[in-house]
């Protein structure tokens, strides 16, 4: 397909999977970039092109990394498979975030093809936010050809066989990272010897990585149907109102309307159960415990854990606005107030903002969560490293050793 106006001259992105697509035997590294941008301009495409390599680079040979560094292609180090794959979707996530459309995305992998947590994610995100999008595989993918729009698609082996379109340059900025001890360097020898030491391989057994592609948009919106069994049975509203607290000018008392409006819209008609997770000293209270919200004060990061942005469900308060018909009574239901940490809950809004504010112990648990949150952390690290270090006592002496050598 050729590029559109808007996106003739606009960046271009590849993430390139080198476990599934390497570079054969005896080619030229240094070809790639240009076999690629010669590629994109035969399409019409003529925008700056970043490039970014992943895989386990201490089986790329020297040669290979020298010829893609000096040619701006970067190269990230990953140990394993799975976290090769689950870093190279995460960058590419970012790389979206950071660069609205018009832009081009492109990935050469196999990971496409196959139909895993990576592909299907991808076919949301693009539903969601569309990129021109090209690929480059070993194995055609299958099943997601109707729902996955492309704007071209090759395979590597013939990709690699096509003519440059120019003479080879150098092209500066390019890096290296290692992925598993956020290490990045702009010196092909710097990278050589952080992936051979001792400090690298500790890391990457202390920390093993990812075993698994991160869904991105598990937690989006999908708007199905009540199916009969479901359509009067209970729901629990679990609320996190450190990512989606209520919104300025927004009238507390129409959050259960509205989030029972949204379940009705789509065939939900059961008692609905809301308890809100967040800091509630600055909360209206009132406007929550009045319409049946039970209202739970913990210091972030204790009982939920973070979550996606997610889909904008309260609508902007307005007081000509009304749901159903009617504001909900706010007298209908009476919400409870719980402090988790300190095992406190009360009925009276009275009681619980004085012991938010005035409880000398309650100050005191807020303040040892998180400390004990972070030691736990570092605690288990150490342990992590200590470890290691017993199991590899002779490399660590004879490190120990050659450094007094070299001091002397």
């Amino acid at each position: 397909m050729k590029a559109t106006a808007e996106y003739a001259t606009a960046k271009i992105a590849v993430w390139w999977d080198m476990k599934d697509c390497p570079i054969p035997e005896g080619y030229d590294s240094c070809r790639i970039r240009k076999i690629l941008e010669g590629a994109f301009e035969e399409q019409g495409y003529s925008g700056p092109v970043s490039i970014t390599a992943y895989g386990d680079q201490t089986e790329t040979p020297g040669y290979i990394l020298q010829g893609l560094f000096s040619t701006g292609v970067s190269v990230a180090h990953t140990r394993s498979v799975k976290s090769k794959n689950h870093l190279m979707y995460r960058d590419m996530v970012e790389w979206r975030g950071q660069n609205a459309p018009p832009a081009t995305m492109m990935i050469i992998s196999d990971l496409v093809a196959k139909g895993s947590r990576f592909s299907w994610d991808l076919v949301r995100q693009q539903q969601r936010t569309l990129y021109n999008l090209f690929l480059a595989y070993s194995v055609r993918p299958q099943g997601l050809n109707n729902v996955l729009s492309t704007s071209e698609e090759w395979c590597r082996n013939k990709l690699l066989k096509n003519k440059l379109s120019g003479p080879l340059v150098v092209v500066q900025g390019a890096k290296f990272y290692c992925k598993s001890c956020n290490f990045d360097s702009q010196s092909p020898e710097k990278f050589r010897k952080h992936l051979s030491s001792y400090k690298h391989a500790r890391e990457e057994d202390v920390n093993p990585g990812f075993e698994k592609v991160r869904r991105y948009t598990e937690d989006w919106g999908r708007n199905y149907k009540a199916t009969p069994e479901f359509a009067t049975a209970k729901i629990q509203v679990l609320w996190d109102m450190f990512d989606c607290p209520i919104p300025e000018g927004y009238d507390a008392r129409q959050v259960r309307p509205s989030i029972e409006a949204a379940f009705k819209d789509i065939g939900y008609s059961g008692p609905v159960s809301i308890t809100a997770y967040g800091y509630h000293k600055h909360t209206p209270l009132q406007a929550l415990s009045s319409t049946g919200v039970d209202v739970v004060h913990t210091v972030p990061g204790y009982l939920l854990a973070g979550s996606e942005k997610r889909r904008p469900l309260l609508q902007k308060c307005s007081s000509e606005r009304n749901f159903g018909g009617a504001w909900f009574s706010p007298t209908t239901l009476i919400g409870k107030i719980y402090f988790k940490l300190c095992k406190f809950d009360t009925k009276s809004i009275d009681n619980f903002r004085a012991h938010l504010l005035s409880d000398e112990k309650h100050a005191q648990e807020e303040e040892r969560i998180p400390a004990y949150r972070k030691s736990n952390i570092q605690n288990r690290r150490l342990c992590r490293v200590a470890e290691y270090d017993r199991n590899h006592r002779s490399e660590v002496s004879f490190f120990l050793f050659l450094m007094i050598i070299i001091q002397d």
